[in-house]
């Protein structure tokens, strides 16, 4: 009987609460553009490119009342993104890979944004040195492009600022930290670490697609 008290009485007050906390809210679809992304993508101090496209899937612009009247907005986006990326070890390998990612981006009124990501990929290397391979009859041949390939997940995460925002400027600069967990390698897992630093292109009209965006005021 007290546990059903206890019970009932937490209900209450999580139901009070949320009630409480009620915000106003509106809900609209709209076409918005995908945003196409290009960086200088280095893994420690072996340098690459890579590139890429946004494809933009949920907004919520959120307006928040703070003391004194101040407002403070703060604009969450939500991204499927496909990218591909290289980069050159000398002496080892060079690393070309695709990858599917979910991206989370929250920026404020000021234009400066926090990112991160994750998702599957695919992972193709070229070794850097020549490879030979011996038959049973001890007959030598060159491997043509010689490598390997792998399972990859990446996960990582970023800042920037968004011109857009305040200088009506269809760019944003980034910088981003991730890590490539490619597998199986040697029958284990190989981590390796990856810097980007690029921009976003934000084009008005570029593969545009139905949007959830959600308007919120608290």
């Amino acid at each position: 009987m007290k546990f059903r008290r206890t019970l009932l009485g937490f209900l209450f007050l999580l139901l009070s609460l949320i009630c409480f906390s009620q915000s106003d809210s509106l809900i609209s679809r709209n076409n918005k553009s995908s945003n196409l992304k290009i960086s200088f993508n280095s893994s420690l101090i072996y340098p690459g490119i890579r590139v890429g496209i946004e494809v933009p899937v949920y907004t919520v612009s959120l307006t928040k009342n703070i003391n004194r009247g101040k407002t403070k907005s703060i604009l969450k986006e939500r991204f499927v993104s496909v990218n591909s990326g290289w980069y050159h070890h000398p002496g080892f390998h060079d690393n070309l890979y695709f990858t599917t990612e979910w991206t989370m981006r929250r920026t404020n009124k000021a234009g400066f944004f926090t990112e991160f990501n994750s998702g599957p990929g695919y992972s193709r290397t070229f070794l850097g040195a020549t490879t030979y391979s011996v038959d049973n009859n001890g007959k030598v041949s060159i491997i043509r492009s010689a490598g390997y390939n792998y399972a990859l997940i990446i996960a990582g995460g970023g800042l920037g600022f968004n011109f857009s925002e305040k200088r009506k400027i269809p760019l944003a600069l980034f910088y981003k930290f991730d890590i490539l967990t490619m597998f199986p390698y040697n029958s284990t897992v190989y981590f390796r670490p990856a810097m980007e630093l690029g921009i976003i292109y934000k084009p008005a009209d570029f593969i545009k697609l139905l949007t959830k965006t959600r308007i919120v005021t608290k």
